[in-house]
C-alpha cells in the first residue's frame, strides 16, 4: 500500500503521520500518538512552543546539552549552556558553542523535557510550582504585597526573587515564602533525547509505557521519529543568544570549565 506523510495538528501539537493514499479518511495515526512534540497541551505555554512544527531537520539524539550556570547581566537573568554535537564523548569535545537563554524559558523547556524523560522511565516527574513565577507575579506575604519572579541566586543557581515593582526590575531583600523546586543540573552532560526503558516488541513488558506499547502493537517507526524530539534542546537552540567573553567569564567563575560529571549537581537557590 502506497503511503504519504501528512502534517496534522492535534490539540495544538504538530505531528507527522503516515496516511494511506487509498483511504486518507481512516489513516492510521496511532503510531505517532506517542510523539509528543513541543507544542503539545502539556507544555504550559502554546506560544512558547509555537516554533516547533514537527521539524525533521535536526537529529537531536546525536546532541548533548550542559547547563553551566545561572547568571545576571544588566538586571536580566539567564542560563548559560553549551551544546555538543555527535560523538562528543560526554561533552568533552564537539562543542557547537556557548549560549544564553532567558531563565524562565530555559526552566519551561527543562521541566517539559523531564516530564517526557520520567514518563519513558516509568516514573512521574510531577509539577514544578516555580513555573508559576516565570513571569512577574503579584504575591502577598505576611500582609505585604510583593512581586515574584524566577531568577538567579547569588550562588549561580535558581531562586524565586522578590521585587517591589510590577515589572520586576527592582529587587528587594525580603522573604516571601516561595522556594525554587526545579532541580536543574549544572555541569552535567544531558542527553537531548531519552529512550524508553521498554522499547521492544514484547507487549508483556510494555504495560504503562505508551511508546513501548505502540512497539508491541506493530509500530516500528518509533525509533526513527523519536530521534528528532527534544523539548529542551530544540527550545534552547531556538531561543539561544550568543555568550560573549564577559558572559563566559561569569559562567566559569567558581566552576570547572573543562570537565563534566556523570553525577548531577543540583542548585535550588
Amino acid at each position: 500500500m502506497k503511503a504519504s506523510l501528512v502534517l496534522t495538528s492535534i490539540l495544538g501539537a504538530f505531528t507527522l503521520v503516515e496516511a494511506s493514499s487509498q483511504d486518507p479518511m481512516t489513516a492510521d495515526m496511532k503510531h505517532q500518538s506517542h510523539r509528543i512534540l513541543s507544542g503539545s497541551e502539556d507544555s504550559y505555554d502554546d506560544d512558547f512552543w509555537a516554533y516547533d512544527n514537527g521539524s525533521y531537520n535536526t537529529v537531536w539524539s546525536d546532541f548533548n546539552l550542559s547547563a553551566r550556570k545561572c547568571v545576571t547581566m544588566n538586571k536580566k537573568h539567564y542560563i548559560v549552556f553549551e551544546l555538543f554535537g555527535r560523538n562528543n564523548k560526554g561533552c568533552s569535545r564537539k562543542k557547537k558553542g556557548t549560549y544564553t537563554m532567558d531563565v524562565g524559558k530555559f526552566a519551561k523547556a527543562y521541566v517539559a523535557q523531564k516530564k517526557i524523560d520520567y514518563k519513558y522511565m516509568g516514573k512521574d516527574y510531577g509539577d514544578a510550582d516555580s513555573l508559576d513565577y516565570v513571569d512577574c507575579t503579584l504575591v502577598e506575604y505576611n500582609g505585604n504585597n510583593y512581586y515574584a519572579k524566577l531568577g538567579c541566586s547569588s550562588q549561580g543557581g535558581l531562586k524565586i526573587l522578590a521585587y517591589s515593582d510590577a515589572y520586576c526590575t527592582t529587587e528587594v531583600n525580603a522573604n516571601i515564602g516561595l522556594y525554587n523546586d526545579i532541580k536543574l543540573s549544572f555541569n552535567y552532560c544531558n542527553d537531548c533525547v531519552t529512550w524508553p526503558v521498554n522499547n521492544d516488541d514484547d507487549a508483556a513488558n510494555a504495560e504503562g509505557d505508551d511508546a513501548a506499547q505502540d512497539d508491541a502493537e506493530g509500530d516500528d517507526n518509533f525509533e526513527y521519529y523519536h530521534q528528532f524530539d527534544s523539548k529542551l534542546c530544540s527550545a534552547a537552540d531556538y531561543y539561544k543568544s550568543s555568550c560573549g567573553w564577559g558572559c563566559k567569564r561569569m559562567a566559569n567563575k567558581g566552576t570547572s570549565s573543562s570537565s563534566y560529571s556523570s553525577s548531577r549537581k543540583y542548585w535550588n537557590g
